[in-house]
């Protein structure tokens, strides 16, 4: 008989994570709702992020549960290196039930303006500042890491997804081998006060790589799924700091406030445990609302 109760839909204890960008922001978010509740994650960031602070502090998070979390750095805009973290996780690990593939970055123009409001020169001089290395590396972090990092684990997750279980199912029966990609509400609306064009395109880009991979993992299914979080507190968008460039935004959202972490780590545990197992290469929208305001209105 099927438990339809929370601690068997959602339950992700002792189940191995790989989150990138997972010293801060969302990443942080995403680590700290699977540590607390008993999985154990890998804790990807760049070598200047402070992981070894973020790994104890998690792992004080995780100990009631269970939750254990260790640090890797990798520099996700090389695919070597994407290699070698694979390659480094694989001498631990048979299977990986989840890749959160999350870090991103975002370059403004140096020259901003009011896109709402600047007169054509100036958002014509705002626009043309920004650089074509910036356009580059924005695609390679926000694009194309989730390609190399899919790829990278791909026969890990795959043997998470058909692990012969105790119970007589099947590692994907309980959502195992789940490949969660973060893009953004920027990539479902096209207006906002400052220019974040290669952002979104970025992730629009993202958005269709998830239904991509989907596809072609589909016959080990390994699900790929995208999250598009609204504002939610992270180094590219500091709620609350002095001068954010999105204050005057946060007041339109529907929810009439900014995303926290419950919002993130319970989207996440949907996802990845038997509650999401059914759901496939599909985005989903964690915005409070924000992208129903936002096309063709300010």
């Amino acid at each position: 008989m099927a438990s339809l109760g929370v601690l068997d839909l959602f339950n992700v204890k002792g189940r191995v994570a790989v989150v990138t960008g997972g010293s801060s922001g969302l990443g942080l978010m995403i680590c700290k709702g699977l540590v607390t509740n008993g999985a154990r994650v890998y804790v990807v960031a760049l070598p200047t992020d402070p992981i070894t602070e973020t790994v104890d502090a998690l792992n004080e998070l995780g100990k009631e549960s269970g939750g254990h979390a260790e640090g890797y750095s990798c520099d996700l805009s090389s695919k070597h290196s994407i290699s070698e973290l694979a390659e480094a996780i694989s001498q631990k690990e048979k299977t990986v039930d989840m890749l959160i593939s999350n870090a991103g970055i975002r370059r403004d123009p140096p020259s901003a303006c009011n896109v709402l409001t600047a007169p054509l020169t100036e958002l014509q001089a705002s626009m043309w500042s920004i650089e074509e290395s910036d356009w580059v590396n924005t695609f390679k972090v926000n694009t194309t890491a989730h390609y190399y990092l899919s790829i990278a684990f791909l026969s890990l997750l795959a043997a998470a997804a058909d692990q012969q279980l105790s119970n007589g199912t099947k590692g994907r029966d309980e959502g195992r081998g789940v490949i969660v990609v973060t893009s953004s509400c920027a990539s479902m609306h096209n207006v906002t006060n400052v220019d974040l064009t290669s952002y979104a395109t970025s992730k629009a880009a993202t958005d269709h790589l998830v239904k991509l991979l989907a596809a072609k993992y589909n016959r080990f299914y390994v699900r790929v799924i995208g999250i598009n979080p609204g504002f939610v507190p992270s180094n590219m968008n500091p709620v609350g700091a002095e001068g954010n460039i999105f204050s005057s935004l946060f007041d339109k959202v529907p929810a009439k406030r900014a995303g926290n972490s419950e919002d993130i780590a319970g989207t996440i545990l949907y996802l990845v445990s038997k509650a999401g197992s059914y759901v496939d290469g599909v985005s989903l929208c964690v915005d409070g609302g924000r992208i129903l305001l936002a096309n063709g209105q300010e």
